[in-house]
């Protein structure tokens, strides 16, 4: 109990004499920082001894963050929003009347045609890349994330539906094509 109330001591006054290094005088610096990270290290020994090296050295560094953002938090400063000047209304091209069809092929287009396109591609990678097979798989896996994101947030941007629509029903089909009839 002693050395746990002795790190959680120890690790506020280290981050407090970090903070006071940050804002104070050019003189003391040096001695402010040295000494806080010397209390850091004082407190993840105090840790270590308190609950055990395997699970009091990660508890000191996760009690370190914690602290350090109830010290960013505490000393936040709060300024008044500026005033935009008027700007032009400008006409945005997506300003259409909305129809039920074109929202609900958005929806088709970003999600699973979308998400289809991006599997086949991943796949196409992982049989095609001139690797080993773990190499491969894992390339063609940690795509498909990224390029069905990519897919998503274009067919979502794009104003223009239907050359989504092609440009993700070609993909899909060289991928295809590529991944199981080459």
């Amino acid at each position: 109990m002693l050395a746990t109330a002795t790190g959680i001591g120890t690790l506020l006054a280290g981050i407090g004499s970090l903070r006071l290094a940050w804002a104070g005088p050019a003189a003391r610096r040096p001695w402010l920082i040295a000494g806080g990270w010397l209390l850091l290290g004082g407190a993840l020994l105090a840790f270590a001894a308190a609950i055990g090296g395997e699970t009091g050295i990660p508890f000191a560094i996760a009690m370190f963050c914690v602290a350090a953002l109830g010290f960013v938090l505490a000393n936040r400063e709060v300024r008044p929003r500026k005033e935009g000047r008027e700007r032009e209304a400008v006409i945005d091209p997506s300003d259409r009347r909305r129809r039920w069809w074109r929202g609900a092929l958005r929806v088709i287009l970003a999600g699973p045609l979308s998400g289809a396109a991006a599997i086949l591609v991943g796949v196409a990678l992982a049989k095609q890349l001139p690797l080993s097979d773990v190499d491969a798989i894992a390339i063609g896996g940690l795509t498909v994330p990224l390029l069905w994101a990519g897919g998503m947030a274009w067919t979502l941007a794009d104003d223009r539906i239907l050359r989504a629509l092609a440009a993700l029903l070609i993909v899909s089909g060289v991928s295809y094509a590529v991944a199981f009839l080459v």
